[in-house]
């Protein structure tokens, strides 16, 4: 079976990509952002994006020729809009949104950077979104058909459990660890964490637009990492931490997947989401504000028995969850199955 995949060569973009051919498919993989411009992305966010889709339509028509598929999946579709779906309808009869942001609420955050894929919303066969509270009906208001809610998920492959050199050991290791952008009041968050003595590794981009930058530069081990540095940098530490993107009303993000699935201990927000994914105090644990984070943290690095039990009862709960790029992807492919076979649409 062939999949056309139309998402960015890079991230969890890449590795869904890659889920689709480990269970048999023949995946042929573009990338719309290379399509455009060096600048389309100030070009997206600040105007919405005037002629973007026609250039990815055009792009796509010349990559993809004469060729058929048996469905589509455009992966996120920010920059996908009506004349580019119309390009891929031709090759493949059915077409699937997997999103993993939030551009259904109503304001969207970065409102504009979504202006395209509202357009498009109405025209997919199949839009897959991360579950949120009432997330099904704001996908409905805005165009959405046939729609199924997901956990996040980790990648068999690239978050899972690993042998490290000593030089890994060396390079990685770390008692408490976040890898992540800053955001709005994350600085505040692991600054508060800091005062506490919590002994704090951060990795990620944009930690330098933090007011608590000085504070936490001694803190700050890595820029951006991707695939298996990022694997490593939670792999080397004793607990991995999740905070959650308010804006997107996220309630789990994927590092609530991937963060036991590499066979670390979780320490994430209290939410109703983690507490249906693991057992609080056996497979995870969880915290209200950053007090109680530091104070979770620091009993948990005391007790070097607890700890690795917590980590690896929830790395097995990560497979009866399910939470894995695989599953996700026989998900899909059932539901365009039954979209072909005569299915709601």
């Amino acid at each position: 079976m062939r999949l056309l995949y139309i998402g960015a060569e890079s991230g969890t973009s890449l590795q869904r990509a890659a889920a689709f051919g480990r269970i048999g498919f023949d995946v042929l993989h573009l990338s719309p952002y290379a399509l455009l411009p060096s600048h389309w992305a100030r070009w997206l966010n600040r105007a919405g994006g005037p002629g973007i889709d026609r250039l990815v339509a055009n792009g796509l028509g010349r990559r993809i020729a004469d060729q058929h598929f048996d469905f589509a999946m455009v992966d996120c579709g920010d920059v996908v809009g009506p004349a580019a779906l119309n390009v891929i309808r031709a090759a493949a009869p059915i077409i699937v949104n997997y999103n993993a942001d939030n551009p259904y609420l109503n304001p969207a955050p970065e409102r504009l950077r979504w202006s395209i894929f509202h357009r498009a919303l109405p025209h997919y066969d199949l839009v897959v979104a991360v579950r949120r509270d009432g997330i099904e009906e704001m996908m409905a208001r805005r165009g959405a058909k046939r729609i199924d809610t997901i956990w996040q998920s980790a990648d068999e492959v690239v978050h899972r459990l690993l042998s490290p050199t000593l030089e890994e050991k060396s390079r990685w290791s770390s008692d408490v660890v976040f890898v992540g952008t800053w955001m709005p009041g994350r600085g505040a968050f692991m600054g508060r964490l800091i005062e506490r003595g919590v002994p704090l590794a951060i990795h990620g981009s944009r930690w330098k637009r933090a007011p608590e930058y000085r504070l936490l530069q001694p803190f700050i081990r890595s820029d951006h990492l991707e695939g298996f540095d990022y694997t490593r940098a939670i792999a080397g530490a004793k607990i991995a931490l999740v905070l959650l993107n308010g804006q997107n009303a996220d309630l789990h993000t994927t590092r609530s997947a991937e963060i036991p699935a590499i066979g670390t201990a979780l320490c994430a927000p209290r939410t109703p989401h983690h507490q249906q994914l693991y057992k609080e105090g056996e497979e995870a644990i969880f915290f209200d504000g950053a007090d109680d984070c530091a104070a979770a943290c620091k009993r948990l690095l005391a007790d070097d028995g607890r700890r690795p039990a917590i980590a690896d009862a929830g790395h097995r709960r990560t497979f009866v969850n399910g939470t894995y790029n695989e599953v996700l992807a026989r998900r899909i492919v059932d539901q365009v199955a039954e979209i072909t076979r005569g299915g709601a649409r």
